[in-house]
């Protein structure tokens, strides 16, 4: 939605999020494409208002070559399975799909790391990325990891992009835990021409060939226990667990930790293994509750806070986490959360991963997160840090965003378990927290997630007013994702509740959300009627931003029907709120729109005016992102006027800025530059 509540103005916009910014840069990309298309010219990238254009002459420089290298860590201990390793290696190549399948806790992801570090390097020139389904089971989450490693951008969908990108590319993608998958299949058709290697308990998700993991033969059985265990004598104790144990690894590996960390002796443990109902794991349908008898026993011994650091990391993600928000539930005590994350990793419960702590297995996170329920005083703590945490981090833009992406993930599983210990208003902070974050890098179906939590908490908490915030919020996400029927439907109850209430701000917002859906549509009758409504109520209730964004709008309405006109006449109006109400960052932008109407109309030197206004007050503002932006859009109305040295020197200062502040437009602006350069040189 085109927020009335914009901060920064260009600096908001200029982050990626859907706004003004975003859509006036979908529509310039096709209406100057047919404007600026001469001779032996052809406009190829449009940023912000500007025109890239590719010299059919001079073909512009290569791209750098990205080969990612994000191979899975190795297991602590890798034993039992060189029969396996020697069967898995020759199967992996380009083009081929290679499942490793068998119950939870046979060491398939151990077994999958270990081949990945031993592949000769020429074996997948094009390199090695890594996804977990454990802590994101969409598809579309593998997809965005795929699109980062390889620097491409979403154009013009996110599932085009990675199809192309991998086209041609000899890359290995390890999939793990694929049984978590949303749509597996849906992903393996994108594959191209690159090896996929897959990890699951579900042999169904084995397109390819496959291999299956069975239990662990007994002297390699024993090998494992003795490694994880320290015992060195005692063999008929060692094969008496092993045998019950049925050779299943990581049941070796909690027992062995178990007698390491305790001092127990194999022959007590054995004692112990005879009464309690372990059952043998046929095709895999018993190792949770298997998997439950051993834990219930190694948890019994640590401390109350390792029992709580535990839970705590099974209200989270199957991901790494760090210390500080152990801390927020155990009194802020730096030393209580270490010593209680260290007897964790002491007993095999969880491992140190660099600063952070991971549960060291699937299995013992869901028995954390089942079994270890934390009360809902300490669940209000985990949540206040998440939220505090969150919101710092939304403000710092780009390097908080990729602070964030870490912590996405742990975001969502903890909203879902607020949520099912009925903590509405922790859920609505938590979506507050990050809702711009996941807007603005257009994580949309992340924030479907957090909305459609964040509506069934209002709904229960009986707050019409948030429940109307997270029906817009929907209906906005949906818009985004062309969903336009689902958007209108969200939008239409959310106008019913802002006149239930006689929030006239919200209705003229909500109306102006609802002619941006039709807008997105073509259906322009129906979007200037209910901009027209909306521009009335702000006008009424005497709100000056909220006016000046719906004209604003209007101008990008009339803009896209080619009556530049009338949209002039829109963005002035436009401008001269901003003036009025001293919002310099709605000010460049404005400006920003009235020079790229001008240089449609080929009236660079009015377009250059306006394009120098609005840098100034961007460089005024520290918008760095505007700045840059406005140097590109400079850069190129120069190279319009054929001044291809000023051209050449607006947008080298841009790609600066943005090499500066870490861009995810940075390859598109040296793409430019090279571009330029190649003509000025002939």
């Amino acid at each position: 939605m085109n927020r009335f509540d914009s901060k920064g103005g260009e600096q908001n916009i200029g982050q990626g999020d859907h706004s003004i910014g975003k859509q006036v840069n979908n529509f310039f990309c096709r209406l100057l494409s047919r404007i600026f298309t001469t001779g032996n010219q052809s406009p190829a990238i449009v940023a912000d208002g500007s025109v890239t254009v590719t010299y059919n002459n001079s073909p512009p420089a290569p791209l750098p070559i990205i080969i990612p290298h994000q191979p899975p860590s190795l297991d602590t201990c890798f034993l039992g399975r060189d029969k396996q390793l020697a069967e898995l290696l020759p199967l992996l190549h380009p083009g081929k799909v290679v499942a490793v399948c068998g119950p939870g806790g046979m060491g398939k992801s151990a077994l999958a790391a270990q081949a990945v570090h031993q592949l000769e390097p020429n074996r997948f020139p094009d390199g090695i990325i890594f996804h977990s389904f454990y802590s994101h089971p969409r598809i579309e989450q593998a997809l965005q990891r795929i699109a980062k490693a390889f620097c491409i951008e979403a154009k013009p969908s996110l599932e085009i992009a990675v199809a192309d990108a991998l086209a041609g590319r000899k890359a290995l993608l390890i999939l793990d835990g694929a049984e978590e998958a949303d749509d597996l299949q849906a992903l393996l058709k994108l594959r191209g021409m690159c090896g996929v290697l897959i990890t699951s308990r579900k042999r169904s998700d084995a397109p390819g060939a496959r291999l299956d993991l069975k239990p662990l033969e007994e002297q390699d059985a024993a090998a494992v226990f003795r490694e994880y265990s320290g015992v060195a004598a005692d063999d008929a104790s060692v094969q008496g667990i092993c045998k019950i144990l049925d050779g299943w690894p990581v049941g070796l590996r909690i027992a062995g930790r178990y007698l390491s960390s305790t001092g127990e002796s194999a022959a007590d443990y054995l004692r112990f293994l005879s009464k309690v109902p372990f059952r043998r794991l046929a095709s895999g349908e018993h190792q949770e509750e298997n998997a439950a008898l051993l834990l219930r026993r190694s948890v019994a011994k640590v401390s109350a806070d390792a029992r709580l650091a535990l839970g705590l990391a099974g209200c989270l993600a199957f991901a790494p986490i760090a210390c500080e928000p152990v801390m927020a539930v155990l009194d802020g005590d730096e030393l209580r959360s270490a010593d209680a994350l260290g007897e964790l990793v002491n007993y095999g419960l969880m491992e140190k991963r660099k600063e952070r702590w991971q549960i060291s297995h699937a299995l013992v996170h869901t028995y954390a997160r089942t079994e270890l329920a934390m009360s809902k005083e300490s669940l209000e703590r985990l949540a206040a840090y998440y939220i505090e945490w969150c919101e710092i981090q939304s403000a710092a833009g780009l390097p908080g965003y990729a602070r964030l992406d870490g912590e996405r993930a742990h975001c969502l599983r903890l909203m879902e378990s607020c949520l099912a210990s009925g903590l509405w208003q922790e859920v609505k902070g938590l979506t507050g927290a990050i809702d711009i974050y996941l807007e603005r890098q257009e994580h949309l179906r992340e924030r479907l997630t957090t909305l459609e939590m964040a509506l069934a908490a209002s709904r229960q908490a009986g707050d019409r007013r948030d429940e109307g915030w997270c029906l817009n919020g929907l209906g906005d996400t949906c818009r985004q994702r062309c969903e336009d029927e689902n958007s209108l439907a969200w939008f239409e109850q959310s106008l019913l509740i802002d006149r239930e209430l006689g929030n006239r701000q919200e209705e003229g917002r909500t109306l102006n959300n609802i002619a941006e859906n039709y807008r997105q549509q073509g259906k322009y009758e129906q979007a200037l009627q209910h901009y027209q409504q909306s521009l009335f109520i702000m006008r009424d209730i005497g709100n000056r931003k909220g006016e000046g964004v719906i004209l604003n709008n209007i101008g990008i309405l009339y803009m896209s029907q080619g009556d530049y006109t009338t949209a002039l006449q829109q963005y002035e109006q436009s401008l001269s709120i901003w003036q009025e109400i001293g919002d310099k960052g709605w000010e460049a932008y404005a400006r920003n729109h009235i020079a790229v109407i001008y240089r449609a109309q080929s009236k660079h030197v009015n377009a250059l005016k306006y394009y120098e206004q609005a840098l100034a007050i961007c460089q005024e503002l520290g918008d760095r992102a505007g700045e840059a932006n406005r140097c590109w859009s400079i850069g190129f109305t120069y190279e319009d006027l054929g001044d291809l040295a000023k051209a050449e020197e607006y947008i080298s200062q841009a790609v600066q800025i943005e090499e500066e502040i870490g861009h995810p437009s940075l390859e598109k602006y040296r793409e430019g530059l090279a571009q330029v350069r190649a003509a000025r040189q002939g």
